[in-house]
């Protein structure tokens, strides 16, 4: 009994303390060495322990009670510390932290990730430095700097590791070098300026090469930015540069205006690098505003304008109906601006964007003046000439009818080209196209009445058309020029092909003196590149100068149903040769489509 009473004791004090359980009493009872109270005082005891472990849980006047109950809210109500992340490039990132991004990880340690472009900040007034890390030696290292707030200065240097013992003792316990004690070698290269630069490593060294950038503007307060891009790969990974260019012959931009409705199509050629990567962004101003060297500064400056492709139209072509000055980025090569201003002078220029990395590079820049297209007077039996060259491939020519009869415009394209006519005015609208020569007939016109004759042609043709002769004329004496059929070129009868000569036939254009011009060409495979449109511009001048040799024939009422057949001789076996045949009227000779021929390499005697 009284080791019994020993052990209500002993539970007493434990349930003081409140670390008693019903299980921990009933270990103690049945574990305690020694115990030898009976089985029902054991049961009658643990029930006294499950019924005062019941009301002690359910005490509340007791001061021990509401301590640790006030103690519980405290700390509840008091936020706990939640521990900084920490860590360094090539450590583990703790668990639960997000991977920083790109940006975020070049903000916090300056150092370059390859094959990625990224912002930095430049502090007026100070040196801000950047690093690039290379793992290994061997593959080529091309940085480019795009200066996006102005000219800066930015050099290149290799950065040796560290030579004393202690600092060597420390590199083969760790993979990183503090950045204060690191000093950077002689500088590689140098730059200043405001435009894109690159430098390329042919063969890296491995470790660490060190940026440094600073503003050239003293008077800058405002934070700048550049634009940083490191590749391991060759310098044609970066979009064609502004200095590639230079060399080409042909014009990067070209444009095409449409003057009636002050529209202007600016085209270009794809890039070479990556095309299917790349998109486009035209930088227009007018004035005497210059645009700036990278595309980052223009867009600081410039609106943008979003694009969509026009319904119906070609998918390769963008139009902007609002003002055309702005920033354009598109992907397609064509953009069509609206509401051009006559007399107005606008600049251009074309950057391209590699999608792939974001990189871009100045292409092509050019100028071009919006101008009215000039007018001048046609008078009746009058030629009236104007060069196209100088007007874009546009002008306008203006006619009054003296009298009230039809009239007949002659339409001559000097240069052998293909141009448009367009006759408009108070209930008339005549259309035509023009392949070397064509005659616009109208009915009569009400005079004292002011029509527009419009020739306009595309900036391909203008490589051949240089001037355009137009003749105004009035019944009876309208017809002035050989009727030339254009819809029949002249054919070769190559059944009749000899070593020396060659048989050729061309619809009748009536009574006429038919000439026929040749001229040897250097080969035969030059026959592929001929054009078949003549110049029809000073026939007579050129017989002599640029041809071999000259054939002509009169011919008197010849059959409108049947061909002429002119036999050519003394020609020279297996050679190529250039025809022209004319048709002479009144003066006014007209030329037939121009027709290669050939003669044969041998022949059986």
């Amino acid at each position: 009994m009284a080791e019994f009473r020993s052990l209500v004791r002993h539970t007493v004090e434990l349930l003081r303390h409140w670390t008693t359980d019903v299980v921990v009493v009933v270990a103690v009872i049945h574990e305690r060495p020694g115990t030898n109270a009976g089985p029902i005082m054991s049961r009658i005891m643990i029930g006294i322990l499950m019924i005062l472990a019941a009301i002690a849980r359910g005490c509340t006047a007791c001061p021990f009670c509401v301590r640790q109950q006030q103690l519980q809210q405290l700390q509840q109500q008091q936020p706990q510390p939640q521990q900084q992340p920490y860590w360094t490039i090539g450590s583990p990132r703790p668990f639960g932290v997000d991977k920083p991004t790109r940006v975020q990880e070049f903000n916090r340690t300056g150092v370059l990730h390859p094959e990625y472009q990224i912002p930095a900040t430049i502090r007026p007034g100070n040196v801000s430095q950047f690093y690039y890390l290379s793992p290994r030696e061997g593959p080529p290292l091309t940085l480019l700097v795009s200066p996006c707030s102005g000219p800066i200065s930015w050099t290149v240097s290799y950065v040796e590791p560290p030579e004393n013992d202690q600092e060597a003792e420390g590199m083969k316990s760790q993979t990183r070098w503090p950045v204060k004690t690191l000093k950077p070698g002689s500088p590689l290269f140098t730059y200043e300026g405001a435009e894109d630069q690159n430098f390329t490593i042919p063969k890296t060294r491995a470790g660490l090469y060190w940026f440094e950038i600073k503003s050239v503007e003293s008077t800058e307060r405002s934070p700048g930015t550049v634009l940083l891009y490191a590749t391991s790969s060759a310098l044609d990974h970066i979009p064609g540069l502004y200095a590639s260019d230079k060399g080409h012959r042909h014009r990067s931009l070209r444009f095409q205006q449409r003057r009636s409705k002050r529209r202007l199509t600016v085209s270009w050629n794809k890039s070479y690098v990556d095309p299917h990567l790349s998109s486009y962004c035209l930088a227009v101003t007018s004035g005497s505003q210059l645009h700036p060297s990278t595309l980052c500064a223009a867009q600081k400056v410039l609106k943008a304008h979003p694009h969509s492709a026009r319904t119906g139209s070609s998918s390769k072509e963008h139009h902007r109906r609002g003002i055309p000055e702005g920033l354009h980025c598109v992907r397609q090569t064509k953009l069509t601006l609206h509401k051009m201003r006559y007399d107005t002078t606008y600049n251009f220029t074309l950057y391209v964007v590699n999608t792939r990395n974001n990189v871009s590079n100045r292409v092509a820049t050019d100028s071009i003046r919006f101008k009215r297209t000039p007018e001048l007077m046609l008078h009746t039996g009058h030629y009236t000439t104007a060069n196209l060259r100088k007007t874009d491939g546009f002008v306008n020519f203006r006619y009054r009818p003296p009298d009230n009869t039809s009239s007949t415009f002659h339409i001559l394209p000097c240069g052998g080209g293909i141009v448009k006519a367009k006759l408009s005015g108070q209930g008339i609208l005549r259309e035509k196209e023009v392949v070397g020569y064509a005659s616009l007939h109208v009915p009569p016109l009400p005079p004292g009445k002011t029509y527009t004759l419009r020739i306009s042609t595309t900036p391909q043709e203008l490589i051949r058309v240089s001037t355009i002769k137009v003749l105004a004329t009035q019944e009876p004496s309208a017809t002035i020029y050989p009727q030339i059929p254009h819809k029949s070129p002249p054919q070769e009868y190559r059944a009749m092909r000899t070593c020396h000569e060659v048989t050729i036939g061309v619809e009748s254009a009536g009574t006429a003196k038919y000439c026929i011009l040749v001229k040897e060409l250097r080969s035969s495979s030059s026959l592929a590149s001929v054009t078949t449109v003549p110049d029809q511009c000073g026939l007579h001048r050129r017989r002599r100068s640029e041809y071999t040799f000259e054939v002509c024939e009169e011919k008197q009422d010849p059959p409108k149903d049947k061909a002429l057949t002119f036999t050519l001789k003394r020609l020279q076996p297996g050679k190529a040769y250039l025809l022209q045949v004319t048709a002479q009227q009144m003066g006014q000779s007209l030329s037939y489509p121009l027709l290669g021929v050939r003669t044969q390499r041998s022949c059986v005697t």
